[in-house]
């Protein structure tokens, strides 16, 4: 008990504890609610907004899957210019990676690869930090996972716009929060190491003697 509570004591010294993780959160387009004329899908926290026209947030590809699924202004039966993801609390978050199930110019047909949709970060909700071109993708499933980078990470906002030669588009599945539990700093297990063998001579010290007497 003694060994027990100075090993407590020292790592509460020491600073080491056990860092928090975030709460991992994925938008799968289940059980949410539409409202504003169908701009705007909320879920678990989150809010997805269309600028300029109505998605649908259904099965849409008929394979017992809901998605989100778009029409762009330039393609031949669209108006959306803008699809906008934020928490309804403001607050900042990571976006880890999404699925991709359409992003072609032919509607309910394979892409020609000249496909020009981004996603953009957003720091602040407002400013335009970071935009990544996204691939082509064929119409419906099978579909793509997008994985990014830092450049996504403590966002408040992301979005995403087209550029040239794009008609459907469609995604599953927002991966939020998705980070691995920070790793023990260096100096940190170096102090435990020694810890452990304090320990260890404490227990040889308190084990009883096997000697005949």
């Amino acid at each position: 008990m003694m060994i027990k509570n100075f090993l407590a004591a020292t790592g509460v010294l020491l600073g080491i504890t056990a860092a928090p993780v975030a709460q991992a959160t994925v938008i799968g387009f289940d059980g949410g609610t539409v409202s504003a004329g169908g701009t705007i899908y909320q879920e678990k926290g989150f809010q997805i907004e269309t600028i300029g026209g109505v998605a649908s947030f259904s099965d849409y590809y008929g394979v017992g899957n809901n998605v989100i699924h778009a029409h762009w202004q330039d393609g031949c039966c669209g108006s959306i210019t803008k699809i906008v993801v934020r928490r309804d609390d403001g607050a900042s978050f990571d976006l880890n990676y999404f699925i991709l199930t359409s992003n072609t110019h032919t509607g309910g047909g394979a892409a020609d690869g000249n496909e020009k949709t981004y996603i953009h970060a957003s720091f602040d909700g407002v400013t335009d930090d970071y935009q990544q071109l996204l691939p082509s993708e064929d119409w419906g499933f099978p579909a793509t996972q997008i994985f990014l980078g830092a450049e996504f990470d403590n966002v408040k906002a992301f979005w995403f716009t087209q550029e040239s030669g794009v008609d459907c588009f469609g995604m599953d599945s927002f991966y939020i929060d998705e980070a691995a539990p920070n790793p023990v700093p260096e100096p940190a297990i170096s102090a435990l190491s020694l810890l452990g063998l304090l320990a260890m001579g404490s227990l040889r010290r308190l084990k009883p003697s096997n000697t005949k007497r």
